[in-house]
């Protein structure tokens, strides 16, 4: 009987369930998690799924303030505000919604989507979804190692890599968690419908990597597994191709399961726009970057590269090579799937996203098919007596490593996503952060509209242009309807700075006459455009102090430069009289400051 293997799932269980329960969830519906799960409560307790009534998310962001802005949310036709993410964490979330909706009628908690029985209950609920998956994991495994290795590469995937810090913290109730139980069932009925095909588990097969796709439409890579995975054996294409003529019912039925369990998106989007196919990620300042993509930041960068903070998984890549001589029915779809998904990944123009993951996150459900490649890798060191020392010793570093900065980031030693060179050493293998050691971070980017530059003994000042208007009549800029717009600043970032980010504040005079205009006061506006589309869009407006006339009143409007998605991407300083009115401004001064060396 599989003993070690079982052994080794049940501990890594008891593993999460105890650090989960370290630190409670108190609001973790909050940010991405908050976008995924907005379906259940505008659906089933407001009856909005179009989030046309603005009054209850109103309430929720200030009572429960899940996010600084509402920037899940993107606007479509006919006033609907449309959810950014796709549905399916929603579907996942719903069996322990529906749990917390009762918990909460029956303990007198509100009844509103976001009270502590929805936080318990959904937390400890996806918690659920990872121990199954090592539970699956553990069968597909056992397919090529024996029950030792197994136990071995179980305990390598939960304690070695970043799947700990995601799942057992900041990570449960995002998208990782429930992709690493499918993708294990993906790969087990893949396996076992290329042993023996059957119609259920073409359906099985079929309906998991559909919902793959709904949680996370970009892993539709995932149907590279089963369609290049090949019999055991010789001869493995032709077959493959047998036998893909000879159960045609059954692909047929495997497709209608994939477009069942990802139409859900399309029923919602033709609801709420009135269109079948409707792209959600409007902002020009994020997007795929394929040609090239960001691999090599993506995987060795300071900041968040995964090979340099989940090093475990170099010995699963080179396990590749090993697929392809002992075997060759998995390579080919191992192989390629991983290509596409590092690919895919890395293309990101935001490749670090993600502050609340130690590592890569978006790497996490791979590890699954990883497993498979790590066990021959290291079972091929374990053989070879010159190897056999080394790596087993590395293999030990490696996990201690990452068991020790998953604690420095739990104490915040580790911080998000702001890490260099300079910091990562100046902490390594340190229980406590260095006097100064934080004045290595990268610049720290609030999630607020309003940004505020206090730090300036750190950086130099230079003046990027000013605007007197004295060619003007009486010297200064008079709005009118045709150009409500002041003259500014138009210029490339890689032309702004040189250094990775700039604070920049804009100063304006606005004249206050013998009586206010019924309009709202002008706004001063500064923005990045990538190819013409605004993105870090900021505006401020006049606060005119009572009484105040016949007289100039200042603005100044601080600006931190956005991580930019190419250096070509412009910047914009200029005051806007969007309202109209009998306005004027004068003296508009842009300052640049960079951080001193």
């Amino acid at each position: 009987m599989d003993r070690r293997s079982l052994t080794a799932v049940l501990c890594g269980c008891a593993a999460l369930l105890l650090l989960r329960s370290s630190t409670l969830p108190r609001n973790v519906l909050n940010w991405d998690v908050f976008g995924y799960y907005l379906y259940l409560p505008a659906t089933f307790i407001h009856h909005d799924i179009g989030l046309q009534d603005h009054a209850w998310l109103d309430d929720v962001m200030k009572q429960y303030d899940p996010s600084a802005t509402l920037y899940q949310l993107v606007d479509g036709p006919d006033g609907n505000r449309v959810i950014k993410y796709s549905a399916g964490m929603a579907v996942l979330y719903a069996p322990f919604f529906l749990v917390a909706q009762g918990a909460a009628h029956l303990f007198g908690f509100p009844a509103d989507g976001f009270s502590p029985p929805y936080q318990y209950i959904l937390a400890f609920g996806c918690l659920l979804y990872a121990i199954l998956g090592l539970f699956v994991l553990r069968k597909v495994l056992l397919n090529y190692f024996s029950d030792s290795w197994t136990a071995l590469l179980l305990l390598l995937v939960v304690l070695g890599t970043n799947f700990l810090q995601l799942t057992a913290w900041d990570g449960t109730l995002l998208t990782h968690t429930p992709l690493f139980l499918l993708y294990a069932v993906l790969l087990r009925t893949t396996i076992l419908w290329h042993e023996q095909p059957r119609l259920r588990t073409a359906l099985l097969l079929g309906a998991t990597a559909g919902m793959i796709t709904l949680v996370r439409p970009s892993e539709g890579l995932c149907l590279l597994i089963p369609l290049f995975w090949l019999p055991k054996g010789e001869h493995g294409w032709k077959r493959k191709w047998v036998l893909l003529r000879t159960h045609l019912t059954q692909i047929a039925a495997a497709a209608a399961a994939f477009i069942l369990a990802a139409s859900p998106q399309l029923f919602y989007w033709h609801a709420v726009t009135g269109q079948w196919i409707f792209y959600s990620y409007v902002n020009p300042g994020e997007g795929f970057d394929f040609l090239p993509p960001h691999t090599i930041d993506f995987l060795y960068s300071y900041r968040k590269g995964w090979l340099l903070y989940t090093p475990l998984m170099l010995f699963a890549l080179a396990g590749i090579p090993v697929l392809w001589r002992e075997r060759r029915e998995c390579f080919w779809a191992i192989t390629l799937f991983l290509l596409a998904d590092l690919w895919v990944v890395s293309a990101w123009s935001t490749w670090w996203y993600a502050g609340g993951s130690f590592s890569s996150r978006s790497l996490v459900p791979a590890y699954t098919v990883l497993a498979i490649p790590l066990g021959f890798f290291l079972r091929a060191a374990w053989r070879n007596a010159f190897w056999r020392w080394p790596i087993g010793t590395l293999t030990a570093f490696f996990v201690l490593l990452n068991l020790f900065q998953t604690w420095q980031w739990q104490a915040r030693i580790l911080p998000k996503d702001r890490i260099t060179q300079a910091y990562y050493w100046a902490i390594f293998g340190r229980t406590g952060m260095p006097a100064g050691a934080e004045n290595l971070l990268m610049v720290e980017r609030s999630p607020a509209t309003e940004e505020r530059f206090k730090n300036e003994a750190h950086y130099a000042v230079r003046e990027l242009c000013r605007y007197n208007f004295d060619d003007r009549p009486d010297g200064s800029f008079h709005f009118t309807s045709e150009v409500p717009w002041t003259p500014g600043p138009d210029i490339a970032f890689a032309d702004l700075t040189k250094k990775d980010h700039a604070w920049l504040r804009a100063s304006a005079l606005l004249w206050v006459g013998d009586s206010l205009p019924a309009e709202p006061t002008p706004v001063m506006v500064m923005t990045f455009h990538h190819n013409g589309q605004p993105y870090q869009y900021r505006t401020r407006g006049w606060a005119i102090p009572p009484g105040t006339r016949n007289a100039w009143v200042q603005l100044s409007m601080d600006y931190l430069t956005p991580e930019v998605r190419s250096p070509q991407d412009n910047l914009k300083v200029y005051v806007w009289n969007e309202h109209g009115g009998s306005w004027r401004v004068d003296n508009l001064v842009v300052q640049v400051w960079e951080r001193k060396p």
